[in-house]
């Protein structure tokens, strides 16, 4: 159970909607008809078992710089040394900066992302670049992802698909939490101390995933 795992590590379940943290998620995951194909990609898994522990802020960053539903497919290009968001049947068309500056509008404190794997905007590591003849070269992040992650370097991104993977579901979780305490604790360096002591009660490989991120937010202090 996700809550026996947050007690263990010392954390205070929320008992009302404010005092959860705030996780964005691409609006498809949580069943909006928004998709260029005009469907939806509803996670079960970010509803049931995330949802009464999260509150979650949802965006479709296509729907949100204007594209339609349905809409022309768009995808990531490699351009010289640049990636960039294009249309699949209008190359013209290029999104890509529209994309990241519904990245930067994000103005509300995120604990964290749940993306929509291989999307153009929103896959996080998992999204298929083409060359200028439309084969694919590579995998990287969408644009809107890609900003996020340059904004926000700190908060836990993770793909729908990484969350059907138990380890990684409870990991991310617990960064979740982790990030939330620590940006709203006042001596966040004993707070790091304290939670690094508490990390030891876990297994593997919930111990190391959870050492490296708490070692990535001491980093943020110097």
């Amino acid at each position: 159970m996700l809550t026996d795992l947050l007690e263990k590590m010392g954390f205070t379940l929320p008992q009302h909607d404010w005092q959860k943290p705030v996780v964005g998620v691409s609006a498809c995951l949580l069943g909006q008809k928004v998709r260029y194909d005009g469907d939806h990609k509803h996670s079960a898994i970010l509803v049931h078992q995330l949802g009464p522990l999260l509150r979650f802020r949802d965006t479709c960053p296509e729907v949100a710089i204007g594209l339609p539903v349905p809409r022309p497919p768009i995808q990531v290009v490699q351009v010289d040394d640049a990636l960039r968001v294009k249309g699949v049947e209008n190359p013209q068309q290029d999104v890509t900066e529209a994309l990241e500056d519904v990245a930067a509008g994000m103005t509300e404190p995120l604990s964290g992302f749940v993306l929509k794997a291989r999307s153009p905007s929103c896959g996080h590591l998992s999204t298929p670049v083409h060359n200028a003849g439309g084969q694919q070269i590579g995998m990287a992040s969408g644009a809107f992802a890609r900003k996020l992650h340059e904004l926000f370097p700190r908060i836990p991104l993770a793909n729908d698909s990484d969350l059907e993977k138990p380890a990684f579901l409870q990991s991310f979780l617990l960064q979740v939490y982790c990030y939330h305490q620590w940006h709203h604790s006042d001596h966040q360096g004993q707070w790091l101390n304290d939670m690094q002591a508490q990390s030891e009660q876990l297994d593997e490989p919930l111990h190391s995933g959870l050492r490296h991120y708490l070692d990535k937010l001491g980093q943020a202090m110097h």
